[in-house]
């Protein structure tokens, strides 16, 4: 390039002396390096400024790819987390149909027997666990697991219970099914039995004893109800082994390898069409109640038996608070070909309970009157009349403080009358 620009400038050169006082050959000479100096300068800027150009250029190259390489790396890292978006929009939507619940309730006894016996316990009686699953609108799980007396084992006074684990499907808003193991529909508490449900620390003894509460079987059961309020029950299921000692109580197997040739049949007619009011009514019936086809823990002839159950339920507000009267009766009729044991054949029970609720800016209060009338048999006749007072303070909806005195008259053993007073704390959730 510069050899090409030298001819070029000394033509110029030379041409300009034309008009111009002739030049000496040095003067030319000195001229001419001057422009050299000026356009090698030029030249000099120009190959920097093409050499930052060059660099400014690879600069934004390298940006370009690194750019390139950012979005695959984001569209991969979219990609994961999308994925892990919908492991966990499945998983939460698993939670959202799965529910969990419970109820639980600490006792404290003090009670004096005639004769000079003592007892002063405390006892964490229940801790309940309520798993339950909804596959589909009309297709579900439910589930109730028990753990009583808080400890279980060898020599311990506590068990851990499977009390309920049935799936229940809804053919329509009316009919329903169910199969697995479940509660017996019977009574007031047998099915609802959370401790802010009842007054007194202690469930019932005639439901406790006659029915017996808590009651749980394993087989299938259908529901229908109508627009009316009025609703019907029809189950058939595994049944009682009653043993030589003819308690009722104690025949219950709770599905732990329990004998099932003979099965129970029931049957349940419930009123709620009247606002605050419940009417309920079942028959039960056993062809054989101690399982002696496939028995070897009895000498008794134990026949068939049929358990009779009626109650109402009615509530009623008045002034501030609300009235409620419960009243229930239950009897079974058992066969037995043993002249020895033949008060075993009539076993019942019956009670009447009125109770007014308060609310109060501290929590519900409560309190309830009970009588009750027993006839069970366990090895010998049993026979009470039991007066019940007391009170029960919901702190919260779903927590509940209750005290009680009880006083329990035994009609056929002289010096045996039970007196005392209980407190208990219960919760649900």
């Amino acid at each position: 390039m510069k050899l090409k620009l030298l001819p070029f400038s000394i033509a110029i050169l030379l041409g300009s002396t034309t008009n111009a006082q002739a030049l000496t050959v040095d003067e030319l000479a000195a001229q001419f390096e001057d422009y050299k100096k000026v356009q090698d300068a030029k030249f000099e800027q120009l190959s920097s400024e093409n050499a930052q150009l060059q660099r400014q250029n690879q600069s934004l190259k390298n940006k370009i790819e690194n750019t390139e390489q950012q979005v695959a790396n984001n569209t991969a890292a979219v990609e994961v987390v999308s994925e892990s978006y919908n492991v966990v929009n499945k998983t939460a939507e698993g939670f959202n149909n799965t529910t969990i619940g419970g109820y639980g309730e600490l006792h404290y006894q003090n009670r004096n027997t005639e004769g000079g016996s003592h007892k002063e316990e405390v006892d964490f009686h229940r801790f309940v666990l309520f798993f339950g699953h909804e596959f589909t609108d009309n297709l579900r799980f439910f589930s109730e697991l028990e753990l009583e007396h808080s400890i279980s084992g060898n020599g311990k006074a506590g068990e851990i219970e499977l009390e309920q684990a049935y799936i229940e499907y809804d053919f329509n808003e009316s009919a329903s099914a169910k199969a697995g193991l479940f509660l017996v529909p019977i009574g007031i508490l047998n099915e609802t039995h959370e401790p802010t449900t009842f007054y007194g620390v202690e469930r019932n003894e005639v439901e406790k004893n006659i029915i017996p509460t808590t009651w749980w079987e394993a087989g299938i059961g259908g529901n229908y109800r109508f627009d009316n309020g009025l609703s019907f029950d029809a189950v058939i299921s595994s049944g009682l082994e009653v043993g030589n000692d003819l308690n009722i109580r104690k025949g219950r197997g709770k599905i732990s390898k329990q004998k099932a040739n003979d099965p129970i049949i029931a049957f349940r007619g419930k009123y709620t069409g009247v606002p605050g009011l419940e009417l309920a009514a079942t028959i039960l019936h056993q062809t054989d109640m101690g399982q002696s086809d496939n028995s070897n823990n009895t000498s008794v002839d134990i026949g068939s038996g049929t358990l009779y159950e009626a109650h109402t339920i009615y509530s009623h507000a008045i002034g501030p608070g609300t009235f409620t009267g419960k009243a229930l009766y239950s009897r079974w009729e058992i066969d037995i070909n043993d002249p020895v044991q033949k008060s075993a054949v009539t076993q019942y029970g019956w009670y009447v309970e009125p109770s007014y609720r308060l609310p109060t800016s501290a929590g519900d209060i409560g309190i309830f009157g009970r009588y009750q009338k027993l006839n069970y048999y366990s090895g010998s006749e049993n026979n009470y009349n039991i007066w019940e007072a007391g009170a029960n303070w919901w702190i919260h909806e779903k927590v509940v403080l209750k005290a009680n005195y009880i006083y329990k008259q035994d009609t056929i053993n002289s010096n045996k009358d039970e007196r005392g007073f209980d407190v208990g704390l219960g919760y649900q959730f």
